[in-house]
């Protein structure tokens, strides 16, 4: 029986179209398996421009299904987790498919306990894990996963955080979980490409250049980083250009600008629009620093990928996996983003990176190891 393989994913920003686009281009060479992408009529429009843009090539078994707006649940959690996977089985059965992955699965354990039942194998990657007990949050999620597992709704765990890999196992009570890379690519960049991209805005030459790229929210730590600036003089403050890039809610990004309003010898330069290849990668080249400073945030950032791709150092969150992998490769700097004096002494700290480590990070996080794990995880099911 042809393989039909259900692709289910209701988030539109994030890591999450990147992760699709490295899953179409994958099986869009392998002709004998049909792949049914659901996402949101919003998600299949940013595809297609996408596509165009970046010449993609995508083969004729390549189907996408779009979700009604009104179907996908905005703000309550655990009714988004039944309905989405009521709704996610749904389409499986109406588009015939015999495999199924969540994108996000850290939605769905309670869909999955108490939704109907799956007729097909499930699979799902997690980016936030249960990780080991700390508080009685910790425990409660360790029951709600243990309780999915065991339910034997979900055949398979990819795990972007790989420290959570042996606690899912232990819960599934055998080896369910696997580790996953977090893929970036690197197209090449032209001399030109970057002196037109300096010149067109205004990026300066002689200040260190602070990137904070990605949804700009308030997980990514911009007042952290601004809070910081405060603790510098005028003449510190003219050596520091900030570089936010990517998209911005309007009533973040008016607290944003009444921040920087407080800083008037901070240069900013702002890129508040969804980007593309090569305009991301153009960020990554300009920069001096990349700020990975998110705030509660304990699992993994393909930010540090881009970096490390770059050859860049990174002032980052000393919390979670985000932490502990610029420890571990020796990526730059971890600390407290909450604490100003000390992020403030790092944006005057010199930063060492450790170029053999920063390539073993990148090679960990290749787009091929990433698409290999989850197509030999779930043939590995059937």
């Amino acid at each position: 029986m042809k393989q039909r393989l259900l692709l289910f994913d209701t988030i539109l920003d994030g890591h999450h179209p990147e992760y699709l686009i490295h899953l179409i281009g994958y099986y869009s060479s392998r002709p004998e398996v049909d792949v049914i992408v659901a996402t949101g009529a919003s998600f299949q429009e940013e595809f297609t421009k996408r596509q165009k843009a970046e010449q993609l090539v995508w083969g004729d078994n390549i189907q996408f299904y779009s979700i009604p707006e009104h179907l996908i649940v905005k703000g309550n959690i655990l009714l988004r987790s039944l309905r989405e996977w009521n709704l996610m089985l749904a389409i499986a059965k109406e588009t015939q498919a015999n495999q199924a992955v969540l994108m996000y699965m850290d939605y769905f354990p309670l869909g999955a306990i108490m939704g109907n039942k799956a007729a097909v194998p499930v699979a799902g990657i997690s980016f936030r894990p249960p990780r080991e007990i700390q508080g009685p949050f910790d425990f409660v999620k360790h029951k709600m996963w243990q309780s999915m597992l065991a339910s034997g709704q979900i055949t398979r765990v990819f795990s972007l955080v790989h420290s959570a890999v042996a606690v899912l196992n232990a819960l599934a009570g055998e080896r369910r979980a696997l580790p996953l890379a977090d893929p970036v690519i690197q197209l090449p960049l032209s001399a030109s490409q970057i002196a037109d991209f300096r010149l067109k805005h205004a990026i300066p030459n002689d200040k260190k250049v602070y990137l904070n790229f990605g949804q700009l929210d308030q997980r990514k730590g911009i007042e952290g980083f601004l809070l910081a600036c405060k603790q510098k003089s005028p003449a510190e403050l003219n050596q520091i250009c900030l570089l936010l890039a990517g998209p911005i809610e309007p009533a973040y990004q008016a607290h944003i600008e009444s921040l920087l309003g407080e800083l008037p010898d901070l240069e900013v330069i702002k890129l508040f629009d969804h980007l593309h290849y090569p305009t991301i990668e153009l960020c990554f080249e300009v920069a001096d620093v990349v700020l990975v400073t998110y705030q509660g945030h304990m699992g993994m950032s393909s930010v540090l990928i881009r970096a490390a791709l770059a050859g860049k150092p990174v002032i980052g969150t000393s919390m979670g996996t985000i932490g502990a992998t610029i420890d571990a490769y020796q990526l730059g700097l971890s600390i407290d983003p909450s604490n100003a004096f000390e992020f403030a002494q790092a944006l005057t700290g010199k930063l060492k990176t450790n170029a053999a480590l920063q390539s073993e990070f990148v090679r960990q996080n290749s787009v091929e190891a990433f698409v290999l794990t989850i197509a030999q995880g779930i043939e590995s099911l059937s």
